[in-house]
Parts: C-alpha cells; sequence; structure tokens
C-alpha cells in the first residue's frame, strides 16, 4: 500500500514538474526581444517566419528616398535620347598631315610636342596665343582651359589627359563643315558611325578607349570621349569629351 502511494505521490510530482517547466519556456518578458533568424524584433513582436515576410516593396520613385539596394534610378536605362546625324564618312578618313591646311598641320605637330613633355603648363602657349580659348568642358567655358583639363585628370598633374591627346592625334581625322565653322577633327570616329567601322579601324578605336568603354559606346550608338577640333586658320576650336556642335 505505501509502495502504491509514493508511486503516486511521484507521478504527481513529475506531472507539475512538467507543467511549471513548459509555463517558464512559454514565458517572455516584457522588455526581452525575440529573436528573427539572426536579426532582433522589437518587445512584444512575435516571431516572424521568413516565408511570412512581405515582398519587397520599392520605394516611391517621386519620393527621393532610398531603398536598400540603392539610389533609385530615374533615368530612361541609360540609352542615348539622341544621336547626332554623322557628319563623315569612312572614305573622308585621312592620316597624318594629309589633306591639313599648313596651319592646321603645324599645331596639330605642335599640341603632339607639347603632350610628349608630361607637362600640360605646356599647352598654355598653343591656347594663349588664340584669341579665344578652345573648349575644353561643355559645362565650364570660363576657367583656366589648363587648370580645367589638369582637373579632369586621372593623376594630378594632368599627364593622363596628355597621353589621351597624343594619342588621339596620332589617329586619322576627318573634316566636317562648311566655310567658317569647317574643322578638322580627331579621331574620326568622333563623327564616323560607329557601327560602320571595319576591325581595322577598331583596333584604332581600342588604342583609345578600354573594351568596356567601347561596349558602351556601342550601345550608345555614338562615341562620347575626348575629342580635338582645330579651324583652318590652325586655332584650336576644343580639346574636350561629348559632343560639340
Amino acid at each position: 500500500m505505501r509502495t502504491v502511494t509514493l508511486c503516486a505521490c511521484a507521478t504527481i510530482l513529475s506531472a507539475l514538474a512538467l507543467v511549471i517547466a513548459g509555463a517558464a519556456s512559454a514565458y517572455v518578458p516584457e522588455d526581452e526581444p525575440l529573436e528573427r533568424g539572426g536579426a532582433t524584433a522589437g518587445p512584444n513582436i512575435p516571431a516572424m517566419r521568413l516565408e511570412d515576410e512581405p515582398p519587397f516593396a520599392p520605394a516611391d520613385p517621386d519620393s527621393g528616398v532610398q531603398d536598400d539596394f540603392g539610389p533609385i534610378d530615374h533615368s530612361t536605362g541609360g540609352e542615348a535620347t539622341s544621336v547626332p546625324e554623322p557628319r563623315a564618312a569612312l572614305a573622308d578618313i585621312a592620316y597624318g598631315d594629309n589633306g591639313l591646311p599648313e596651319a592646321v598641320a603645324k599645331v596639330r605637330a605642335d599640341l603632339l610636342e607639347a603632350a610628349r613633355t608630361g607637362d600640360i603648363e605646356a599647352l598654355r602657349p598653343i591656347f594663349e596665343r588664340q584669341r579665344i580659348p578652345p573648349i575644353v568642358d561643355t559645362f565650364d567655358t570660363t576657367g583656366d582651359p589648363i587648370e580645367v583639363l589638369r582637373l579632369q585628370s586621372g593623376d594630378p598633374e594632368g599627364r593622363e589627359i596628355l597621353a589621351i591627346l597624343s594619342e588621339i592625334l596620332e589617329t586619322g581625322h576627318v573634316r566636317i563643315g562648311e566655310k567658317s565653322t569647317t574643322t578638322y577633327v580627331w579621331p574620326y570616329f568622333a563623327e564616323v558611325p560607329l557601327n560602320v567601322l571595319t576591325p581595322t579601324h577598331y583596333v584604332e578605336l581600342y588604342r583609345v578607349l578600354t573594351a568596356v568603354d567601347v561596349e558602351e559606346m556601342a550601345r550608345l550608338k555614338r562615341y562620347t570621349f575626348f575629342r580635338v577640333g582645330i579651324a583652318p586658320d590652325g586655332r584650336v576650336r576644343y580639346l574636350s569629351a561629348g559632343d560639340i556642335e
């Protein structure tokens, strides 16, 4: 009889222990946060399974707010809004001094000599002998052209610009415009459509640009890098990136 009573008591005590343990594991103090997938949820917020999370909703494009994936792209996909009409053809390409007026050939030689010095200040005398300085930035037409070019260079001395200048002037050129707007332009692919270039021409293009740049410009259907334009009287009209009207 005592054995049965002791067993019954043990059973009751075991059951009570299980009830107390269950209640303790279910209790969460109000000031103790719950864990959700490694991140901390706020107090009294039930844990949320990842499959229960609402789908990602991007930020309102007009709100100016950034979403979790970076700035909102307000562009139209990066496509060129307009492609300039071609002003030259493959048949117009010439090399060296071929077809250049004497004044143009001289300033080309002067620019190449200045570029090879490694000192961007060597361009200053060439620019200063003109009544109007060349365009070196389509957004900044009032600053000192040498300093503007130096700021555009990947190095503080402006030597990258000089390297680009020498590479450009050693490619072929084309003549565009008539009378007062006549301009000799380097490189020719600034004015000749990219989609008509031959493999030989593309080798010259790769001398100036990286493969990534070429791919991007092919997508935009236009050359958007540096170009040089010289008037028949030897005046440097521009040494700038981007389209020049």
